[in-house]
């Protein structure tokens, strides 16, 4: 289980097709803070899977992608196609 799950879950519940989460509600969705890169790279959530990139895989495995970062705020999740 990645520590990522609870925001698998999370997109997974959500009906609508674009979701926007403050960096603030996914730490408190996750239960622990992001790491620092996630708050200043774009690059970290990329839609593509590495060897380390659990963080990507939350994501992709329930059928969403990041369509939009905006570093230090907030990410965009929309269901893929």
């Amino acid at each position: 289980m990645s520590k990522y799950t609870r925001l698998a879950q999370y997109l997974n519940e959500q009906r609508r097709p674009q979701v926007t989460l403050a960096f603030e509600q996914i730490e408190q969705i996750l239960g622990f803070p992001l790491p620092a890169v996630a708050k200043t790279e774009r690059q970290w959530w990329s839609n593509t899977i590495s060897d380390c990139d659990s963080q990507a895989i939350a994501w992709l495995k329930v059928f969403r992608r990041v369509s939009h970062v905006k570093p230090g705020e907030r990410v965009t999740f929309v269901r893929a196609n």
